[in-house]
């Protein structure tokens, strides 16, 4: 404890590169008017017993390494119901905090024009002032040459400290000089300098004055509507009613054979 009451345990980086991603619990323990803890470890480097004062000294409390260990949570929750006993006049507070991967990221670019001056910036959950980030700004017609034909270099270089930011994550930035730069495509490569991250992005430099070039963008086709039209009904013709009887012609007048007369 400080003279003003206060009190920091600082966790190394060296500690936390062995530590896995995810959540992790904290208690902080005080042992009051004894000056004794009445719960504690049985090896404060290695521990793989949680062990306490009742009702005899060093009495098992649970496991946290080997067969039948409590991980996580319920280690967590078991070491304070062991400090919440009422034979135990130690007090504490307790916290939890999270482990991520390291991981950086860089904020959109946009088209710069030769000679201009401009930031590439971004963030990343790195502490600030413990870790240096390298950028590397190369073009993308940098290639290994023989030397007959012109090796020069179009891009920049440097180290840079993360810097404090806001929301849970830190920030970084890097001053670009554009004025040896060539009309071309660009690689940026921001690495960490003893942590394992690295990210890249693109960007194109152009002729200072040239108009910027609008990002294309895929015509979106109209949707298709398929209208479905009745054709018209056709009325079938309808035949005209006959009477149900007709007339048979008339027949033909039979002519008579004229008779013979004899005297």
């Amino acid at each position: 404890m400080n003279d003003d009451m206060s009190f920091e345990h600082e966790i190394k980086s060296a500690e936390t590169a062995s530590l896995y991603a995810g959540q992790y619990f904290v208690v902080i323990q005080h042992p009051m008017y004894n000056n004794e803890f009445d719960v504690y470890p049985d090896n404060p480097l290695e521990p793989q017993k949680i062990l306490g004062a009742y009702p005899t000294r060093d009495s098992e409390v649970f496991r946290i390494g080997g067969a039948g260990a409590l991980q996580g949570t319920d280690a967590a929750e078991a070491l304070v119901r062991a400090i919440d006993s009422a034979m135990v006049d130690d007090i504490y507070t307790k916290m939890q905090f999270l482990v991520e991967e390291p991981k950086v990221s860089i904020n959109p670019i946009g088209e710069q024009a030769v000679g201009s001056k401009f930031e590439i910036t971004g963030t990343t959950n790195l502490m600030y002032d413990d870790n240096d980030l390298l950028v590397e700004v190369t073009s993308s017609s940098f290639k290994p040459t023989d030397k007959s034909q012109s090796g020069e270099f179009n891009g920049a270089t440097g180290t840079i400290k993360v810097q404090q930011g806001t929301d849970g994550l830190n920030k970084w930035s890097f001053t670009v000089d554009a004025s040896t730069f060539k009309p071309d495509e660009y690689i940026v490569r921001v690495s960490g300098v003893t942590t394992d991250v690295v990210e890249t992005a693109l960007f194109n430099v152009v002729e200072a004055g040239a108009a910027p070039v609008a990002p294309v963008v895929a015509p979106t086709e109209a949707p298709v509507v398929e209208v479905t039209a009745e054709a018209p009904a056709v009325e079938e013709p309808v035949a005209e009613e006959t009477n149900a009887t007709e007339e048979a012609p008339a027949e033909a007048p039979v002519a008579e054979e004229p008779v013979n007369k004899t005297a």
